[in-house]
């Protein structure tokens, strides 16, 4: 069940589909490279990946893979036969999340790491010499992923229509919520990822984000966050009655 999820999201049209969107910041870096950009460097690539990779790319590819999890096998009447096995309800949750897992980080960690190394390339740096930002966007897309696909997948057994209500939390809520003063942004997912590349990278977009939260703090509450909701899809899940249409 693992494999078949992982080989499901990625080789069809919507597993290309975001494909082809993840590839953004490869496509993004390659270009500003071509176009000789004289302030192309570290700096500019952070400043273009905080708004569109982790504000949008990656809450968008999150989304569309983890609401398919399981309420497209409900929609394609397909879930009452994948009941039949000798698989828990739980399970079948777990090994789907999973597989969405693993699918959505090879969709994304491939073309942000080629886009750090063009970027270094075109600056003439060191490919080594600012791994503290790879290594903060590659932490924040790993805890972004799961947060928000375990999100998202509770939104897909509990809704009938997931994705609507997705796109609400993805880019109402969390831009909303994570952009007012004081400790409201600590509600969103947004705020997290922020403040890990926050205290990962002193010089950057963010050296001046409204947020004391360290890195351990962050990977903590974020480790929190996707257990809970991965916990309370299983239970929805479990309880919830699927019958075969006609």
């Amino acid at each position: 069940m693992f494999g078949l999820t992982v080989r499901y999201l990625l080789t069809t049209r919507r597993g290309i589909a975001t494909a082809f969107l993840a590839a953004v910041p490869l496509i993004l870096a390659v270009g500003l490279a071509l176009a000789r950009v004289a302030t192309f460097d570290i700096l500019l690539f952070q400043s273009l990946m905080v708004p569109l990779f982790l504000q949008v790319i990656l809450i968008f590819v999150t989304l569309v893979q983890a609401t398919s999890l399981i309420r497209e096998e409900i929609e394609d009447n397909t879930l009452p036969f994948l009941l039949t096995r000798p698989v828990s309800k739980p399970a079948v949750a777990l090994y789907k999340y999973a597989g969405y897992l693993v699918a959505v980080l090879v969709l994304l960690i491939p073309p942000l790491v080629l886009a750090y190394a063009v970027t270094q390339a075109y600056a003439g740096a060191p490919l080594g010499s600012d791994l503290n930002v790879l290594g903060a966007f590659l932490l924040a897309t790993v805890l972004g992923s799961a947060a928000y696909g375990a999100f998202f997948m509770f939104l897909s057994v509990l809704l009938r229509k997931p994705l609507a209500a997705g796109l609400l939390f993805g880019f109402v809520w969390e831009s909303i919520v994570g952009s007012i003063p004081g400790n409201v942004p600590m509600l969103s997912i947004i705020h997290y990822l922020k403040s890990i590349l926050k205290a990962m990278v002193p010089v950057g977009p963010l050296s001046g984000y409204a947020s004391d939260i360290s890195v351990t703090t962050a990977v903590l509450v974020l480790g929190a966050f996707t257990l809970a909701a991965l916990v309370l899809a299983m239970i929805v899940f479990q309880t919830s009655e699927f019958r075969q249409k006609a």
